[in-house]
């Protein structure tokens, strides 16, 4: 979590010293997209390395406030299972003396926000902004085994399909629930056209998990 807290503080004190910049997009309507890395904190990170992200939506820019909108943000994470977490899982209890771990493992949150987002004030092609807010999260885990099974093997020339053995991928654990959260972050944009610009933000969210999941994914993206 340490360098999460670097980079925020980083943009925070660059944001301040270019605090009298305003964004390019100051409309009645911004639309956004970011990819970015994921960054998992607390005990999840024990499980899972740090990932990826996509990230998209909206902001609704108060009447008379054009520094003050409202954010709606749509989001999807996903994050690969540590090898060393592999190893503890037991795909065939029936041989005690031998751990056989599963091939694969991995964990994805869908999220929908609401939040609140302050632009900084003034004239200029570099911009500070402020975000938070509250939403909703569906969280997904799961853990895949590679082998042969029944199934059906189709002709890719006639397109026949006869019963046989294939091999697949199936599925030894799943897991999902729905789960509610807050986020807070910042962010520096850069104009790129007079009504477009580049930005960085870092948002940390918090779920209401029985661990407390959290995660910042910290976004390059584009504001038009």
């Amino acid at each position: 979590i340490k360098r999460v807290a670097w980079l925020v503080a980083i943009a925070a004190t660059v944001g301040f010293a270019f605090s009298g910049a305003q964004a390019a997009v100051d409309g009645p309507v911004a639309g956004h997209f970011s990819f970015c890395p994921s960054f998992l904190q607390g005990d999840a990170s024990k499980a899972f390395d740090d990932g990826w992200a996509l990230h998209g939506g909206a902001t609704w820019f108060a009447t008379g406030r054009p520094n003050l909108g409202y954010r709606l943000d749509f989001g999807y994470d996903w994050w690969d299972a540590k090898n060393e977490f592999l190893d503890q899982i037991d795909t065939n209890p029936s041989t005690p003396l031998v751990i056989e771990p599963p091939d694969d493992g991995d964990a994805r949150v869908w999220s929908g926000t609401v939040d609140l987002l302050w632009n900084s004030k003034g004239q200029g092609k570099v911009g500070f902004y402020l975000v938070g807010g509250v939403g909703v999260y569906y969280l997904q885990a799961h853990t895949p085994e590679y082998g042969y099974g029944a199934g059906y093997w189709c002709d890719p020339w006639w397109g026949w399909c006869y019963p046989g053995i294939v091999e697949g991928e199936y599925l030894i654990d799943d897991k999902s629930s729905w789960e509610w959260g807050l986020n807070a972050g910042a962010g520096l944009t850069f104009q790129v056209s007079p009504n477009a610009e580049m930005y960085i933000e870092a948002v940390w969210h918090w779920l209401d998990t029985p661990k407390s999941g959290q995660y910042v994914p910290v976004t390059l993206g584009f504001r038009w």
